[in-house]
């Protein structure tokens, strides 16, 4: 729950309407609730489960995403539990399901309501309990019997949903403290159901207990349900969503009526949290991934239930896509740009394909050539990657791939794509999340990702965690932490270092629209953010890109002495050989000259950093380079990148 002084910016905003029916809201909540835990206790006798077609996988299709398949399974069934940002962890078969493995922090075993602060402070993160009670890892192990035919997978599958079950009753423990957690639970024990069927004789009992589980999480989705009239995110979607596939999966009393309602709900949803040119309004590349995999698993529950969705609904889920393939590189790798903590719906087998071959700082959660090609599969959008994925769904890819333009922009999210021969810049001019109000927004206004023949030179740090430690999750999140500027040493955006404002962050940085234009052999962008306003200043970032070169130009407009201090990110791939007069000589897969000169003095120096792929701790050692300067503004900075032309080596 976030802090009552970090919600006043947003209650200020809201009409006397809408507070008004967030405070019915709040003051009906609890007596609904009642009313679904009740109905939990009385139980539902006549429930069945309903196969609907959700897989329908071609088995000869998978390809490589076999091996990752059978090798994850074959790393759960021998008790190591695989993360993408953390080692592969031995917790036993079965694991303990309400412990951190890193510190060893245990929750109580107390009804939901009593475990109270989940969030304890003390080293602890309690989303990696949540992590492994998603049971993700079910459906694989189905996946791996139907691919191999080995009983020990279905039996494994089985087993640990018992023990899960048995060690955590409804409503008891920290796997039950949040509707979202119950919700994705909820959809893979459908997903696990689903791909066992038929049953056997010997197993009808065991797949009653999983229907009645289903239903349980289903009510008690619904008696947690994270609503609000005034702010929703991914964790109501989420809510929602699950309660959509659990609906589409059961059939007994009044499950219909809820399928329709829940239908409907998604997919008028889409239209408040995704922007009308495609992307997600909580300002993060991996929470517009994880959006859009809930969308997109309506979608498919909607095919699978025969059930024509909205034209509305699915002309902006394309949009989805579009922009997700647009910020990928050509190996399916979208940039870490905002908040990112892993979450998935369904595990992709790029996913377990890392988990299992890849150190763990070699991992990159957004690493989705799979989920390219469901698109391509859906849509016909010719983003090439990897069909292991839709082949579960009978989706074959168009096997075309699309030409990619050399000037995108998207208005509304705040993002222009140029590339000009070696060379793609993603230029970040996003708005505050959720219209200001939310919590996974960096101070990243201004940054961008450049690549150079498709290797990634200046990068995003990451996430790394939230609450383990949250000296370093507001690091991450800091201005520094981005390739944009600091003036005075302060932030774009008001980070305030209270624990309790973990999720929290300012919403001074309002940005300008983007402004960008298409010339032969040229491509020119341009925004501007008003988060030093405060300090009578603004700052202005055009860019030009040209065959071989990439001129940065920041105006920094306003009256007065300021301090400024600019930030680039390199990953390990590149390492600095020399620095003279401002100018930064560049290794990596080709030489690279990055030169900066003011009408100041500048002082330029560089020093190791980390960089962040994944969450959990794992990280990559990059470089930072830094130019620092003070006297009387207005100045401009002008930043050059060369490269030799043509030369480029991956």
């Amino acid at each position: 729950m976030r802090p009552l002084s970090a919600l006043l910016p947003t209650l200020r905003r809201q009409s006397p309407a809408a507070l008004a029916s967030e405070s019915i809201w709040r003051l009906w909540r609890p007596y609904r609730s009642a009313s679904y835990l009740a109905a939990i206790r009385r139980g539902e006798p006549s429930l069945r489960f309903r196969p609907v077609p959700y897989y329908q996988p071609n088995l000869s299709d998978v390809g490589d995403g076999a091996n990752a398949i059978v090798g994850f399974a074959d790393q759960i069934c021998a008790g190591r539990f695989p993360f993408l940002g953390y080692e592969t962890a031995e917790l036993g078969f079965p694991p303990r399901w309400n412990v951190d493995f890193v510190t060893g922090f245990e929750w109580e075993h107390l009804p939901a309501a009593q475990v109270q602060p989940v969030v304890r402070h003390n080293g602890s993160d309690v989303k990696v309990p949540w992590e492994l009670s998603r049971l993700q890892f079910l459906p694989v192990l189905a996946k791996a019997h139907l691919l191999t035919g080995e009983a020990g997978y279905r039996e494994a599958a089985k087993q640990l949903f018992s023990d899960w079950q048995a060690g955590n009753p409804v409503g008891i423990g920290v796997n039950w403290t949040l509707a979202m957690e119950t919700a994705l639970r909820g959809m893979s024990l459908c997903f696990l159901l689903s791909l066992m069927q038929p049953l056997r004789p010997d197993e009808e009992a065991w797949g009653k207990e999983v229907t009645r589980s289903i239903w349980q999480h289903l009510l008690y989705t619904e008696s947690c349900l994270e609503f609000s009239h005034l702010l929703r995110s991914n964790h109501y979607l989420g809510n929602i969503v699950g309660l959509h596939c659990m609906a589409t999966f059961l059939d007994g009393p009044g499950i219909e009526r809820r399928r329709r309602r829940y239908q409907r709900l998604v997919q008028n949803e889409i239209f408040r949290q995704v922007y009308e040119d495609g992307g997600d309004y909580e300002a993060s590349f991996s929470y517009h991934f994880l959006v859009l995999q809930m969308f997109t698993s309506s979608l498919l529950l909607m095919r699978a239930d025969q059930c024509a969705p909205m034209p509305e609904f699915t002309a902006r889920l394309r949009g989805m896509f579009s922009y997700l393939a647009e910020l990928a590189d050509d190996n399916g790798c979208v940039p870490q740009v905002g908040d990112a903590d892993d979450g998935r719906v369904e595990l992709l087998t790029s996913d377990l394909s890392q988990m299992i071959t890849l150190r763990r700082e070699d991992r990159n959660s957004l690493r989705v050539p799979g989920y390219l090609a469901l698109g391509d599969a859906l849509f016909n959008l010719g983003c090439g990657g990897d069909p292991s994925d839709s082949a579960w769904y009978g989706l074959r890819p168009s096997g075309k791939k699309a030409v990619r333009p050399r000037l995108t922009v998207f208005p509304r999210s705040g993002v222009a794509i140029g590339r000009n021969n070696d060379s793609e810049v993603v230029f970040c001019a996003i708005p505050n999340g959720i219209h200001g109000s939310g919590s996974h927004t960096h101070n990243d206004k201004l940054s961008m990702i450049v690549r150079i023949g498709g290797a990634e030179l200046l990068c995003d740090s990451g996430t790394l965690w939230y609450t383990r430690d949250t000296r370093l999750r507001n690091l991450y999140r800091s201005t520094a932490a981005h390739n944009t500027i600091a003036i005075d040493g302060e932030e774009q955006n008001q980070i305030i270092q209270a624990k309790e404002f973990v999720f929290c962050i300012g919403d001074q940085a309002a940005i300008s629209a983007i402004d960008a234009t298409l010339l032969p052999g040229e491509v020119r962008i341009s925004a501007s953010h008003s988060g030093y306003r405060r300090l009578g200043v603004e700052h202005r970032r055009s860019l030009r890109m040209e065959t071989d070169c990439i001129s940065i130009e920041d105006v920094l407009s306003g009256n007065g002495d300021h301090s400024f201090e600019m930030f680039w990110h390199l990953p390990s791939s590149w390492r600095i050989e020399d620095l003279d007069s401002g100018e930064f000589s560049i290794s990596g897969p080709v030489r690279v000259k990055l030169d900066v000169k003011c009408e100041l003095p500048l002082v330029c120096s560089y020093e190791s950093a980390s960089i962040s792929r994944t969450y959990g701790g794992a990280t990559e050692a990059g470089t930072v380079l830094r130019v620092q300067g003070q006297g009387r503004l207005p100045c401009t900075l002008a930043t050059k990148i060369t490269w030799e032309a043509g030369r480029v080596q991956i």
